[in-house]
């Protein structure tokens, strides 16, 4: 297993595709973690608004479901910017400092208590957009694994 090659033990996912001017709640497509020990929720922002502050939460469900019965919060317990309010991370745009940048939200499997979970992102004061949100669930339990649908092609060179 040591050599194993990264499209071996990651599954890419499509979370969610282009959320253009929102103030509405963004939630990305469900991971199902069985089989996986980590997920890895990886966030490309469009424009976001200046004053706009936005909140980033994991949630977790006992069904593949983002709304019924109702989701828990992971806790997040450290980040690199933003603050960590109740489990979640906040963090505030100002003049563009957030636009067009990139926010990785990483699980280890040990966090959640149940089996799906998904990014949610809600805005106060002013709106954004979300260009697209990956999903990537790492360390496969069992070798090999199989891509999503989403990804329509993989390329890897070994020796």
């Amino acid at each position: 297993m040591n050599n194993a090659l990264l499209s071996e033990r990651v599954v890419t996912i499509l979370g969610k595709d282009l959320v253009a001017d929102t103030t509405s709640e963004t939630t990305s497509a469900i991971a199902d973690m069985q089989g996986f020990d980590g997920v890895r929720f990886i966030v490309k922002l469009g424009d976001v608004d200046a004053a706009a502050v936005m909140t980033f939460t994991v949630k977790e469900n006992t069904a593949s479901s983002v709304s019924s019965p109702t989701p828990t919060t992971v806790a997040i317990t450290s980040a690199s910017a933003g603050t960590i309010t109740s489990g979640a991370v906040v963090v505030t745009e100002a003049s563009g400092n957030i636009d067009d940048k990139i926010l990785i939200f990483d699980v280890k499997h040990h966090a959640l208590s149940k089996r799906y979970c998904f990014l949610s992102i809600t805005v106060t004061v002013e709106s954004y957009e979300v260009d697209s949100i990956i999903i990537e669930k790492y360390s496969a339990r069992d070798l090999a694994v199989t891509q999503s649908s989403d990804v329509y092609s993989f390329a890897y060179a070994a020796v």
